[in-house]
């Protein structure tokens, strides 16, 4: 069976019952912000059918606050021994949420950070406007860093929506690998199915986006992914002007560098060859696109 027909079968079924999502949360030393997102998340219009938190060995009182949440709200609580912070962890403990609700069952995954808080309709309108069209498998709506509204056009990885099937199609899991979120985004392109962001559809991530940590295992995932040269420099140059943050920018040029030289980090490995080439190929016609309209331009 062609993707296209089913995805248009899985469509007639979900007329004939009620839509259905559950929320994967993966919380670190977030005391002061955990309770505002569980809160958000419960008062939802449509109410996820389950909360799952992975608690990565928090030293602060989340595990407390967690605890109550679980007696007042339900929801299930996945505990990690503290082994610091490591961005590396965060795709694993996802994966451990999804085993953890496999009695669930639901149409769609909801991927929020331990710092988001959300408008009531908004898992609501990302999974009618999903539903109403079947080949969007990942969505989002366009988050406020730290009061900061993000300028990117792709779904985020807070507040991100996924279609469970095209998820299970995966292997319903995500790849320990620097890169794991583009990846997903790029295998919906791949398959000829879309990735949606929501601009009206607006949240909160409370914390400012990304530490230099982040950014070098960023930069690294555009080499783990297949990215073209010349368009990973376009985008540490675009984040240079964006934000002005040298550091951050130096940050993915030194994890793209460390991963191109080879790097003993498993996380820093390369995507399989299929993967790579399609992001390569995109790329190269985007490439040669911005030449073109230039060429053009300056024979004006």
């Amino acid at each position: 069976m062609s993707i296209q027909k089913r995805y248009n079968s899985e469509r007639t079924h979900w007329r004939h019952k009620a839509l259905s999502y559950w929320v994967a949360v993966v919380a670190k030393n977030a005391a002061l912000h955990i309770s505002s997102t569980i809160a958000s998340l419960v008062n939802q219009t449509l109410k996820p059918s389950g909360i799952v938190v992975v608690n990565d060995g928090s030293s602060d009182a989340t595990g407390e606050i967690l605890n109550k949440s679980a007696h007042e709200h339900g929801i299930r609580v996945v505990e990690r021994p503290d082994m610091g912070y490591d961005i590396r962890r965060v795709p694993s403990n996802i994966n451990l949420a999804i085993e953890s609700a496999r009695d669930l069952r639901t149409d769609y995954l909801m991927i929020s950070g331990d710092d988001c808080t959300y408008p009531t309709q908004y898992a609501e309108s990302l999974v009618r406007n999903m539903d109403q069209n079947v080949k969007i498998v990942v969505a989002s709506g366009r988050p406020r860093h730290g009061g900061v509204l993000s300028q990117e056009h792709s779904p985020s990885g807070s507040g991100r929506m996924v279609r469970a099937s095209f998820l299970g199609n995966m292997g319903d899991r995500f790849p320990i690998k620097a890169g794991w979120e583009a990846w997903l985004l790029y295998q919906a392109k791949q398959k000829g199915l879309e990735a949606k962001l929501f601009n009206d559809l607006v949240y909160e991530h409370v914390r400012p986006r990304g530490t230099v940590h982040q950014f070098i295992y960023w930069g690294a995932g555009m080499y783990t992914l297949g990215y073209h040269p010349l368009y990973a420099l376009g985008r540490i140059a675009k984040n240079l002007v964006k934000t002005f943050s040298l550091k951050q920018s130096l940050g993915l040029l030194k994890g793209y560098v460390i991963a191109v030289l080879g790097s003993s980090d498993p996380f820093m490995t390369r995507f399989d060859s299929s993967t790579r080439r399609f992001v390569n190929a995109q790329q190269k016609r985007e490439i040669i696109g911005i030449v073109l309209s230039f060429t053009r331009f300056g024979s004006k």
